[in-house]
């Protein structure tokens, strides 16, 4: 590894020995930075001034618990790679995983103590095949609203696509618009970095339209390219308190000539029931218009089958935080099956997202699962390059309806 290889880690343990252990293990064989501290408080004064490519927490411990700390570490927005450590029963560590990873915190694994210097090397080098190792010294980079105001007018903001295909022969049937800021200095930045900021400003209602517009602008511009797909738009909670919206995004969709029916808006769930009687008002509307909707993020908030079943949406996506590992976690496979089947009596299509492994492919092959969205399939793309894989598949696809032809 060569200097710009550093790795910035941190160890919270209240076990002194264990810090020791981590130290020397680390140290034997990589170019590190290392930090350790027993207890969270300390950890956490630090980690908000210094970038930290990985965290090494141990769940229990006097006073400020793991569980603690991981809430405290979601409210600073950390994006460090974190690796649980504990004693304590394997089931522990799986529902701490879970729920740092319903907290977007990045936990990469759970590990029994003592760690060994095997699982040293293999966290590491997982570790660099990661791409948001590359952002590490962005970890603690925040952002304000003028230098928002200032992308938005500079035109940096932009949209990738991410394939949605079918799990039964994973054709591309449509793709989900996704917000990067393309930074002069940073490079392309996922909305981790900017959202949050968006979400609770002045420019959520303004910011939305703007992404609806460019959207429906890209699928005008290659309509008979993109006809038979279907393109899912994020939209905040926020514009739900728009009455007017269901209006606008009709307008847009007729100025731009781009059909209703071929545009799924998104909403998530955890955020959706704070003021259900309005959110229903606006998402009955935008039905009525023809446009179809999404519960985003399923299994992460507290709808009950109730408003799941007053809310007129076509679609739920089940979080990845329950996909990855399905093939092998009982409990995950429990809450897919159950899902599948709520989703079904309520008639809705059920998309996966996240998937990342083979063998969560074919598990979730099993569960009726409609489609699904995640790297194995594809990478988010540039508007060009999601062009590309559209026209490669129809161009096989009209290939081998006229090889059938032919007989």
């Amino acid at each position: 590894m060569d200097d710009k290889d550093l790795l910035n880690i941190i160890a919270i343990d209240d076990n002194g020995l264990i810090l020791t252990q981590l130290k020397l293990l680390l140290s034997q064989s990589y170019h590190v930075n290392f930090s350790g501290f027993t207890n969270g408080p300390d950890a956490l004064s630090f980690l908000k001034q210094h970038p930290t490519d990985l965290i090494f927490l141990d769940l229990n411990m006097p006073g400020m618990d793991g569980i603690e700390v991981l809430r405290h570490l979601s409210d600073i927005n950390i994006s460090a790679s974190i690796v649980l450590l504990s004693g304590e029963d394997n089931n522990i560590i799986k529902m701490a995983k879970n729920l740092a990873q319903m907290r977007n915190l990045n936990v990469i694994i759970g590990i029994d103590k003592p760690i060994t210097a095997g699982q040293i090397k293999q966290l590491i080098e997982s570790l660099f095949k990661l791409p948001h190792h590359k952002s590490s010294h962005l970890t603690q980079r925040a952002f304000n609203l003028e230098e928002l105001k200032t992308a938005i007018e500079a035109e940096q903001m932009c949209l990738y696509l991410q394939p949605k295909v079918t799990l039964s022969n994973e054709e591309v049937i449509g793709a989900e618009f996704l917000v990067r800021w393309n930074h002069p200095e940073f490079g392309v930045l996922s909305p981790f970095y900017f959202i949050d900021l968006i979400e609770h400003s002045d420019l959520v209602h303004d910011f939305s339209i703007l992404v609806v517009k460019e959207a429906f602008e890209f699928i005008e511009q290659h309509f008979e390219l993109l006809k038979s797909l279907t393109f899912n738009i994020n939209l905040s909670v926020k514009n739900l308190e728009d009455l007017k919206l269901p209006e606008r995004l009709a307008e847009l969709a007729s100025t731009y000539n781009v059909p209703t029916d071929m545009i799924v808006f998104e909403v998530t769930e955890s955020l959706l029931i704070e003021n259900l009687t309005q959110s229903l008002d606006v998402l009955l509307r935008l039905r009525l218009k023809g446009f179809s909707l999404s519960i985003d993020d399923f299994g992460t908030g507290y709808s009950s089958i109730k408003q799941l079943s007053q809310i007129p949406f076509c679609e739920l996506k089940l979080d990845r935080c329950f996909i990855h590992d399905c093939a092998i976690d009982t409990d995950k496979q429990a809450i897919i099956e159950a899902t599948a089947a709520l989703a079904q009596n309520l008639n809705l299509k059920v998309v996966a997202e996240g998937i990342e492994q083979q063998q969560d492919l074919v598990f979730l092959g099993k569960y009726n699962i409609d489609y699904g969205q995640g790297y194995l399939f594809a990478l988010p793309l540039e508007k060009l390059n999601f062009l590309k894989s559209i026209e490669s598949q129809t161009n096989y696809n009209t290939q081998s309806r006229q090889a059938l032809l032919r007989g």
